[in-house]
């Protein structure tokens, strides 16, 4: 027996030298497949510029939309340009093409690391009107961090994929009048000039943010399918200026999703998990990383999606809920991918959203889009007998677009035009729905106001933002762009915003009776229209932008002229 396990197999493991040597052969070719590898799992963010530019080679083709519920992985994005016909393109439609699939099939190492230097600066004129991130047309989300090294592990059918970043901070102190829920910078108005360096000129604070990575997960998938858990934005829908279901402006979400699809149909499950109301409101202005967290918030949704007619209809069904408990536990009757939520009839511990989003090619070049939501619709013969005073306000949200993209020249010219109506009360409940809420302790609310948990030294900040339209409800917008590319060479784009906003926003109360349409009282109006651009060079990219902003309320203007400069480089 000491015999054998010293080494002499000769029966079972008793193989010939060839048989070995074969065997060793197979397991070198194996290692070196996941050495150089392409993952059909590794996942493209919902801004990629992958999926914009097969977004327009579908409109000028004349295709309906490529699914836009993002993000998406290797293996969907080449299944999407696979579906395209390449024997009418145009050069530039070629070049794109040629351009996306070289990215999608490129192999890549088992492990990489990358290196990408940013440096920008941010100057505008107003000091004291404008000095909140949401003042900015360049967000903090598009704001590029000084220094990024984006981490791969590409293994066969699993992806993981992260980026540490040096990124200033959202916020560097809190509004102690509101708790716990508003955090404020120095860096969106204190300054005229202020850089995405860590120290600013005239202060000698660090601005440096703790809390990364933003984006960090673990994928897994195969020929259509996907699972990915961990940190991600999300975005469901083809609004330029917000989607109703899930917004692209939630910095990220702790999530867990699992995507198919074949032929004409695509079906998305997603978890995300949030902070519980009560976790926010309890807390103290002495409140530090050392306090417990209690409670949950759920959010939990299905998609379907269908291209018909020939591809050129595209329509996705999407139903979502917000789900609580105090107790920080999980009912798991509730866990259903095929549930129609709406009819689960737990009022106090959920909410439910609905929304519907088609699109459809007019002709080559040209697309037009709609979303219909609701979160609350007041519909029936009891409804309608109740006195004034005891009717629900409903919840609805409408869009309509227009977007374009023509091959002109050597470039491509692309835009969009778009106009959204949002109820005053959309995504806001109180905590039964049946009941006005009373106090502003954010303890009695069930709504689709998120909050992401922002740590700075001594300090926690609870940064809320709706899950789904960015604007939230009581709104009126207009959007609209133009834009010129070369791809990879570069780009102008023309931009327009206007939006009037009532008296409701995310802090009000939700209360019965109100039933007034948007915008409520003494709307704010926002104007802004500007122009960006950029040129790339080998490893380096050239950008900027130029706008002028205006408020108007109650006959008072307020004007703003931000500037934006940048030079980013990246070593693969």
């Amino acid at each position: 027996m000491y015999e054998k396990l010293n080494g002499n197999f000769p029966s079972a493991w008793g193989c010939s030298s060839k048989a070995k040597r074969m065997l060793l052969f197979l397991v070198l070719v194996l290692a070196c497949s996941f050495l150089v590898g392409a993952s059909p799992a590794k996942i493209y963010p919902v801004d990629s510029s992958l999926y914009r530019d097969m977004r327009d080679l579908y409109i000028s083709q004349g295709y309906s939309l490529p699914s836009t519920a993002g993000p998406w992985s290797r293996d969907e994005l080449l299944f999407l340009l696979n579906k395209l016909d390449q024997s009418s393109f145009s050069e530039i439609e070629q070049k794109i093409f040629d351009s996306l699939n070289e990215e999608l099939t490129r192999n890549e190492q088992a492990f990489s690391i990358r290196f990408e230097a940013n440096l920008e600066s941010y100057t505008h004129t107003n000091t004291t009107a404008f000095i909140t991130e949401e003042d900015w047309v360049y967000s903090y989300l598009d704001r590029k961090p000084l220094v990024n090294f984006p981490l791969e592990v590409d293994l066969g059918p699993f992806y993981a994929g992260g980026d540490l970043a040096l990124v200033n901070s959202p916020f560097n102190d809190r509004d102690d009048s509101h708790k716990a829920v508003d955090g404020i910078s120095d860096l969106f108005g204190k300054y005229y000039l202020t850089t995405n360096l860590p120290v600013q000129f005239g202060s000698d604070e660090l601005y440096l943010d703790a809390n990364i990575p933003y984006r960090g997960f673990l994928a897994a998938g195969g020929s259509g399918w996907h699972l990915q858990v961990g940190r991600d934005r999300l975005s469901w829908g083809p609004g330029a200026s917000g989607n109703f279901m899930l917004g692209s402006q939630v910095q990220y979400h702790n999530q867990g999703r699992i995507t198919a699809y074949r032929d004409s149909f695509k079906y998305t499950f997603v978890t995300s998990f949030f902070p519980h109301p009560n976790e926010i409101g309890a807390h103290t202005n002495e409140y530090s990383q050392a306090h417990p967290i209690k409670g949950l918030k759920l959010f939990m949704a299905h998609r379907f999606e269908w291209r018909l007619l020939e591809n050129r209809l595209g329509f996705a069904l999407n139903e979502g809920i917000m789900y609580q408990n105090a107790s920080g536990g999980i009912d798991l009757r509730i866990l259903n991918p095929f549930m129609i939520y709406h009819n689960y009839f737990i009022r106090t511990n959920a909410n439910s959203l609905a929304s519907l989003e088609v699109d459809y090619a007019l002709s080559k070049g040209w697309n037009v889009y709609g979303q219909f939501a609701m979160d609350e619709l007041s519909l029936g013969e009891t409804e309608w007998n109740l006195p004034t005073a005891e009717k629900h306000p409903n919840g609805l949200a409408f869009m309509l677009g227009l977007r374009m993209a023509k091959p002109v020249g050597k470039g491509l010219l692309s835009g969009h035009v778009e106009g959204v109506y949002t109820d005053p009360y959309l995504y806001l409940r109180s905590l039964d729905g049946n009941a006005d809420q009373t106090s502003s302790d954010h303890t009695d609310s069930l709504n689709y106001i998120i909050a992401i948990r922002r740590w700075f030294p001594d300090k926690v900040v609870y940064d809320q933002d709706y899950l789904g339209y960015r604007y939230g409800g009581d709104a009126l917008v207009l959007s609209s762009s133009l834009e010129y590319r070369e791809p990879g060479a570069w780009y102008l784009r023309g931009r327009f915003f206007g939006m009037a906003h009532g008296e409701i926003d995310k802090n009000s109360f939700w209360k019965k009776g109100d039933l007034d349409m948007a915008p409520t009282g003494s709307p704010t109006f926002y104007l802004m229209g500007g122009v960006a651009g950029g040129k790339r060079q080998g490893s380096w990219d050239l950008y900027g932008s130029l706008d002028l902003l205006a408020q108007i309320h109650e006959y008072q203007m307020q004007s703003d002229l931000q500037l934006v400069m940048g030079a980013s480089y990246s070593l693969r």
